[in-house]
């Protein structure tokens, strides 16, 4: 599932970079705008979930101090939903950036259609 999160943004990055997408910014500005709300939220919960207690305490024995690290791995693993979160983060950061860049293709395409509208009059 994160694969598929990441190659779609991933493509889209990729296309703004090399001029392929161009969009109005007057067009962008609702996607910006949730863009900002949905990386609020997402500093919000990963800051929420830095406070959080990160050990478990479920005895001092072999059992409970297996059960303990399961725990913990399950909340901030390399596969847990901390981990989610940061990469939900880092992939908002990317499409924010290859909006922009769209927003900035496109800027650069109608500047250049005018210079050469204009010197043509």
């Amino acid at each position: 599932m994160y694969e598929a999160i990441g190659s779609a943004i991933g493509a889209f990055s990729n296309a703004a970079a090399s001029g392929q997408v161009s969009i109005e910014a007057a067009a962008a500005e609702d996607a910006l705008a949730k863009i900002g709300k949905v990386k609020d939220q997402l500093t919000a919960l990963l800051a929420e979930a830095g406070a959080a207690e990160s050990e478990v305490r479920l005895g001092a024995n072999p059992v409970g101090l297996a059960m303990s690290r399961k725990s913990v791995s399950r909340y901030d693993g390399d596969d847990s939903f901390l981990a989610a979160l940061r990469l939900l983060q880092d992939q908002t950061d990317r499409a924010e950036r290859a909006l922009r860049l769209s927003i900035d293709n496109y800027v650069d395409i109608d500047t250049g259609h005018a210079q050469h509208y204009g010197r043509q009059s």
